[in-house]
């Protein structure tokens, strides 16, 4: 079986796998990670990897690519596929935005690598969609081709903010006063949480918190409000979960995603408990006329961290 080497490169980590593909099943072996800001380069991080390296490559990078270049946002590096390919031997390497590889690892999930949210009645072959808070907000569009499932190219994280009720018109408003327009990666990401915490110190006329001034606000937060030990924190989380549930519903109605609706990304595991409590299907489920379609729509949390890495490996010989 051939192995390819797979990997995950955002702004702070790289992380590196050689992937074995069989059956739509992906295999992953000497998954190591490496801190970017001790390495010149990406090709100094694949020097150390491994001396021999397989002959194909997928790397998935946070940014936009044509598949082989990228100059990274947060980060002072530029690949070029055609220099790595020239320095490490690949005759085949390819980049892919680091969403783009989320929505190719929808094709190696298993029941063990998903949290239930509603089971719905799915429909084979439907459209699914990946949604992901983290640093920003990504969105995955995928439909069925060729036996599998092939993402869209999408900047969906960038729609606008659309509030159902008055305390989220104040929030609108609190925001569209920072950044103008109010798209829903403002609200539903790392930052935007912080954000929200933020607002909702503001309508009880606080200035500050302590969860404010930790090393990380929004995993803070996050954990003050799931151990309901700050109000504000755990009113910010409710929030959260409502839009979120929200926006996940505007994207099943979007594309008829009778396949399922995927909540992916390095928050939605740690904020499962309050994902499961109700909250967030209430804003899923809140569509009028369409309420009752709603909960014919499968939603899932995605357990796997590995699935950039597994969707890198589903997209390496792919046109």
């Amino acid at each position: 079986m051939t192995s390819v080497l797979v990997g995950d490169l955002g702004g702070t980590h790289t992380r590196l796998a050689l992937a074995e593909l069989a059956d739509g099943q992906v295999a992953l072996h000497r998954v190591l990670r490496y801190h970017n800001d001790q390495y010149t380069d990406l090709a100094a991080i694949l020097t150390r990897y491994a001396d021999v390296l397989p002959e194909t490559c997928c790397l998935a990078v946070a940014g936009p690519t044509d598949g082989q270049s990228v100059r990274f946002t947060n980060l002072d590096w530029r690949i070029e596929t055609q220099d790595l390919s020239r320095q490490f031997g690949f005759t085949r390497c390819r980049l892919i935005n680091d969403f783009s590889a989320v929505g190719w690892g929808l094709n190696s999930l298993t029941d063990a690598s998903l949290s239930i949210l509603q089971t719905g009645q799915p429909i084979a072959g439907a459209a699914r969609v990946a949604l992901g808070a983290g640093t920003g907000l990504g969105v995955s569009l995928c439909a069925w081709q060729g036996g599998g499932y092939r993402p869209l190219a999408s900047e969906g994280g960038h729609i606008g903010f659309a509030p159902v009720n008055p305390e989220q018109d104040r929030l609108l408003v609190y925001l569209r006063a920072l950044y103008g327009r109010v798209s829903i990666e403002r609200i539903l990401s790392g930052p935007g949480l912080v954000d929200v915490f933020r607002f909702c110190l503001a309508e009880t006329a606080a200035n500050a918190s302590p969860l404010l001034d930790a090393a990380h606000p929004a995993a803070a937060i996050s954990q003050a409000g799931l151990d309901q030990t700050d109000p504000n924190a755990a009113r910010c989380l409710r929030l959260f979960v409502e839009i979120y549930g929200q926006t996940a519903g505007d994207w099943a109605l979007a594309a008829q995603t009778r396949g399922g609706i995927f909540l992916a990304g390095g928050i939605a595991p740690k904020l499962l408990p309050v994902l499961a409590n109700g909250d967030f299907l209430a804003g899923f489920h809140a569509k009028g006329r369409y309420q009752d379609w709603m909960r014919e729509v499968p939603v899932a949390v995605i357990l796997d961290p590995d699935i950039g890495l597994k969707g890198a490996a589903c997209a390496a010989n792919q046109d």
